[in-house]
């Protein structure tokens, strides 16, 4: 253990000096000793647990500027090999985008951000539930926060969020009906640049208008008619299917008969266009318009 009192020392250092400079600099410095000696280095000293402990330090604002600098610089000096290490604390510094201190606040922003514009795509499918618990939060700030996370991992991991797409859009879609003007903005804004990953050339001229009918359920009649007059060349996959049917069940359980048929016929001339029952996406279409021949009768 005495081969790690230097890192302790330097750590501690970080977590305690009364100015935020000399902080982000002996967080600097750790990140380059333990760069020095290796990765192992985090687990050996304890680093995540002594991470999280500052960053619950309610009334100490160096000690959880200071924990927030040395992850930052970690994810700097290390890369892709700290990653493993920052998924351990990642749901203790997304709970600080609520920091009552703005600098601190701050600080969680640039360093979240940071990484997830340069983490490994194949992580989105474990960043998404972390993401997901700060969108239902009372706190509007994490939300916002978590949103802005959304749409960054949009642009690192296009492949990867395309296929989880009909998972992210109703998560964000409930944050367009946020009381908050600024959780709205957010997620709407989060959801266009999740809905970048589509590419199906059909749908991306109307992609807007989804979006919009996903925030504004009055816009819902809008958009069917723009989808009823859309001729589809190009195969329907999954991203194209997850901003269409939040529009489609909508219209399905309307009250207005007319939407409801529009809504079948739409499934109707999609499913004679791509009848292929072994496509997983196709299947739920058909299932979509046997639901909606029960609802029209």
């Amino acid at each position: 253990m005495a081969a790690f009192e230097p890192l302790v020392a330097l750590y501690a250092k970080a977590t305690s000096e009364a100015e935020s400079d000399a902080r982000k600099s002996a967080a600097t410095e750790l990140a380059e000793a333990i760069k020095g000696q290796g990765v192992a280095t985090i687990m050996s000293m304890a680093l995540p647990a002594k991470v999280m402990a500052s960053l619950g330090e309610a009334k100490n604002v160096a000690a959880r500027e200071g924990a927030v600098f040395v992850v930052h610089e970690l994810h700097k000096a290390l890369g892709l090999h700290a990653e493993p290490y920052f998924m351990l604390v990642l749901p203790a510094l997304v709970e600080r985008y609520d920091d009552k201190v703005k600098g601190v606040a701050a600080a969680v922003d640039a360093c979240l951000m940071a990484f997830f514009q340069a983490v490994n795509p194949y992580a989105a499918a474990t960043l998404l539930p972390h993401l997901f618990t700060g969108m239902s939060t009372i706190s509007w700030k994490t939300k916002v926060g978590c949103l802005k996370l959304l749409g960054a991992l949009a642009h690192t991991a296009p492949t990867q969020v395309g296929q989880l797409l009909p998972e992210i859009v109703p998560k964000v879609t409930e944050n367009m009906w946020d009381t908050k003007p600024e959780v709205k903005q957010a997620a709407k804004s989060s959801l266009g640049e999740c809905c970048t990953v589509i590419h199906n050339p059909d749908v991306q001229p109307i992609v807007p208008v989804l979006i919009s009918a996903n925030a504004n359920p009055k816009e819902n009649v809008t958009a069917l008619d723009r989808l009823m007059g859309t001729t589809f060349v190009s195969q329907v996959d999954r991203p194209t299917l997850a901003i269409i049917v939040p529009v489609l069940g909508r219209g399905l359980r309307d009250r207005d008969v007319q939407m409801k048929r529009k809504c079948c016929v739409f499934v109707d001339t999609i499913s004679a266009e791509y009848g292929d029952l072994e496509n997983p996406e196709i299947r739920l279409f058909f299932q979509i318009k046997i639901a909606g021949s029960a609802f029209a009768h």
